[in-house]
């Protein structure tokens, strides 16, 4: 039977992969941008950027008085359980993962990312009462085993200190807690609404985050938006990798439960070593090429069960 575009799950799962796959090729971009700035400094540029284009899409919705996903009406008074979901998310996920990524290597942070899914499939079961089935545990184990065996062909240079391996494990709860948290608060607040609270929170803090940490050397604020390596990076990462990720991620964690909203996570590893290949003149094995058929097996298998 060939699914109907009539049903939200189908523009869930459509909006997930769009989303997933937008930022398995934000890590490019981002290797581009922290060659220019600091890890602080670039956090702060992509996310005011997208704060204030968000403002602009906001603005639009009011005027035309959108409704469903793009509706924009926050009861302010009501707001503090948005705080917390955009304090986890990109906040606290974004420093346990770069944090946690810089203590240990691209072997250890790649396996225990990859987590996210199952970790995720767990707590939809204990606090959304999400019953997943024996064959969507069984695909996403199958897909984290393929992230494992791509991850494993990489370079795993560099020391692993038990704190990094802790932030990692910060990261993936966090990651875990955006996509129950964003479900819980979809039958009260939209998916813009949810995703423009998450770019205000996300702006502020990194702001704060990078003048802080640059006191003494404040031309280090400046300097970057002279780099057009810099700017281009930023456009993608604030436009693309920030607003329209998730707010993807944000809808289809409205119409589709954890078990599947999350099982598309691992398809960003494909993509980023693929757009490595491709963009970077990176190489890649046949032992990678497999490991990706065995991740999109997994993934797809979720869906299907």
């Amino acid at each position: 039977m060939k699914p109907s575009f009539k049903n939200p799950a189908v523009w869930g799962t459509l909006a997930a992969l769009i989303g997933n796959g937008i930022f398995g090729f934000s890590f490019m971009f981002s290797r581009m941008a922290l060659s220019v700035a600091q890890p602080f400094v670039m956090l702060a540029y992509r996310f005011s950027i997208a704060f204030l284009f968000i403002n602009v899409i906001c603005i639009h919705s009011r005027r035309k008085r959108l409704g469903g996903w793009l509706r924009f009406q926050i009861p302010w008074r009501k707001c503090a359980p948005l705080l917390l979901l955009g304090l986890i998310q990109p906040v606290l996920y974004f420093l346990c993962e770069s944090y946690g990524i810089s203590m240990t290597n691209a072997t250890v942070s790649g396996i225990i990312i990859a987590l996210i899914p199952i970790v995720a499939l767990a707590c939809g079961f204990l606090f959304m009462r999400e019953r997943p089935t024996l064959k969507q545990i069984a695909f996403s184990v199958l897909s984290i085993a393929g992230v494992v065996v791509m991850t494993l062909q990489q370079s795993a240079d560099g020391d692993i200190r038990f704190l990094g391996v802790l932030l990692l494990v910060g990261a993936v709860v966090c990651g875990a807690a955006y996509n129950i948290l964003s479900r819980f608060l979809s039958d009260r607040f939209s998916a813009l609404e949810r995703t423009y609270v998450m770019m205000l929170t996300a702006a502020v803090s990194f702001v704060l985050l990078a003048a802080c940490t640059n006191l003494e050397t404040p031309e280090a604020l400046i300097a970057p938006v002279k780099d057009i390596t810099f700017i281009s990076s930023m456009l993608y990462l604030s436009l693309f990798s920030s607003i329209l990720a998730f707010l993807m991620l944000n809808y289809a964690a409205t119409v589709l439960p954890v078990s599947k909203s999350t099982a598309f996570c691992n398809i960003t590893t494909v993509l980023s070593v693929f757009a490595g290949v491709a963009f970077l003149g990176e190489s890649i094995t046949y032992v990678s090429l497999i490991a990706a058929a065995v991740i999109i097996i997994g993934v797809f298998g979720v869906q299907k069960s």
